[in-house]
């Protein structure tokens, strides 16, 4: 059968189908996807998509623990309409994600006060968190986040125009986050050492962690090289590790021997003789399956030898302008 829309789809859903149907995500001009299994994306332009979205999220009701939204390609005024009425149908969210990329997403007090809502309902059920915003947000949004205590996954992304304020929110934010396990900061500014002693010193089991992303700009290691030891060694159980900064031996050299259950490194280096070498000469856990290297140069002749002669065999992603032998995008 063909169908017109999302709408049509679901009205022909039986209703035990229905029940099956957990995700919601509201992203606009994308089309209908089937090969997520629960996942449904959903066209929103203008207000008769808008009000096809709000007859949607009242087929499906409370059956609804994830969902995703974002500003691009409508207006604040129908976000914020779409989440009120996702809040008031569902009994909790255990997954959501929020993308505000307009400079007057950020002017609209009803859409903030939904999700003031949304932290303080679902502060004992929230599982994972993700937001993309290009600006900080007030600090009572930050403030209601911290009581979202079972927190196991958080995703920032901060746009690149926005202020360095990530200290002040790891301080508002993580101290109750006892349960995190994963964690994504993406910044495009210049890594400093405040940032990296408040984010280590602010979350209250940083032995908990088993993922950890680090995205900024390349900037002198040695003004935060000791921070970021000191961060390795206060989450000695990471299994993936992205970092996005510059680096140093010392930093290579605790990261191998602190992580022995380090499953997959990502690392972004301009010298990839530096890099060769560094995970050439390191005494890596066993657990190491996969290294991602974003860089340009020659890559080191011993270095490929090094890693073939392990016990275990790594897979080693490399992306940038390489010239080993001619173009080398991923080799084992």
């Amino acid at each position: 059968m063909a169908y017109t829309g999302m709408l049509d789809y679901l009205e022909d859903l039986s209703p035990h189908d229905r029940l099956f149907v957990r995700a919601l995500d509201v992203t606009s001009r994308r089309d209908f996807d089937t090969s997520g299994g629960n996942l449904f994306h959903i066209d929103v332009a203008d207000l008769p998509c808008v009000e096809n979205v709000l007859l949607i999220q009242s087929l499906l009701g409370s059956r609804i623990t994830d969902l995703s939204m974002t500003d691009a390609g409508w207006t604040p005024h129908s976000l914020a309409d779409i989440l009120q009425t996702c809040l008031l149908a569902t009994h909790h969210l255990i997954h959501f994600q929020i993308s505000l990329q307009k400079t007057e997403s950020y002017t609209l007090p009803d859409l903030f006060e939904c999700l003031l809502y949304l932290y303080r309902r679902d502060s004992g059920r929230l599982k994972s968190l993700t937001l993309d915003l290009s600006q900080s947000l007030a600090d009572d949004q930050w403030t209601a986040m911290a009581e979202c205590v079972e927190l196991q996954h958080f995703h920032l992304g901060i746009h690149r125009n926005s202020e360095p304020v990530l200290p002040k929110i790891f301080k508002l934010a993580f101290p109750k986050w006892t349960s995190l396990s994963s964690l994504y900061i993406c910044q495009p500014r210049f890594l400093s050492a405040e940032t990296l002693q408040c984010l280590y010193k602010s979350l209250p089991a940083p032995g908990r962690m088993r993922e950890l992303r680090l995205i900024f700009e390349a900037c002198q290691a040695s003004q935060y090289e000791q921070e970021f030891i000191e961060m390795i060694h206060m989450m000695p159980n990471l299994q993936i590790l992205e970092a996005h900064l510059d680096w140093t031996n010392r930093m290579m050299e605790h990261v191998a021997l602190t992580l022995s259950d380090l499953r997959e490194l990502s690392i972004t280096c301009s010298s990839i003789e530096f890099t060769c070498a560094g995970i050439q000469y390191m005494v890596w856990g066993q657990a190491l399956e996969k290294i991602n290297m974003r860089t340009s140069g020659r890559i080191w002749g011993g270095f490929l030898e090094a890693v073939r002669k392990r016990p275990r065999r790594v897979k080693i992603l490399v992306y940038g302008a390489m010239k080993w032998g001619g173009s080398v995008d991923e080799w084992e």
